[in-house]
């Protein structure tokens, strides 16, 4: 091959190089970007009114004072049979029955003053309240040592 023939390969190559390059970048710019942007929100003739508030129902409705009981309730008696002190050194847990798979309802502290309320026809178990925390359960008579 001659020069001018080299040549004239050399530029209708890089014309038609440039001609695609030229029909790329137009196709991108007219018709792909234009799909990557966001549109915006529209905007409608009632978006800027307010709504109005609706009246509350409450605001309507009166409520009449409470009257103030002219008998003064009286407290329930102690209704405890007598007081104890908890003389396990690891402390007690309640139970929710008397028997010993019965779920855990509450506990006392070694020496914690305890009010045995109720015991078993057996007595083997008593129902007691912790004095400090008024939790209430089940344990074994010997764990309670009477004051």
């Amino acid at each position: 091959m001659r020069f001018p023939e080299t040549a004239k390969s050399t530029t209708s190559l890089a014309f038609s190089l440039g001609l695609i390059a030229a029909i790329v970048a137009t196709g991108w710019y007219y018709i792909i970007l234009p799909y990557r942007k966001i549109p915006q929100k529209p905007s409608f003739s009632n978006d800027l009114k307010a709504a109005p508030v609706p009246k509350s129902p409450i605001a309507a409705m009166k409520v009449k004072p409470i009257s103030q009981p002219t008998v003064k309730a009286k407290p329930k008696a102690n209704e405890a049979k007598y007081q104890g002190k908890v003389n396990a050194s690891i402390g007690l847990v309640f139970r929710a029955d008397p028997n010993q798979a019965a779920k855990n309802v509450g506990g006392a502290d070694f020496n914690a003053k305890v009010a045995v309320i109720k015991e078993t026809p057996d007595r083997e178990w008593i129902y007691v309240r912790n004095e400090n925390t008024k939790e209430e359960g089940w344990v074994r008579t010997g764990n309670v040592t009477k004051e």
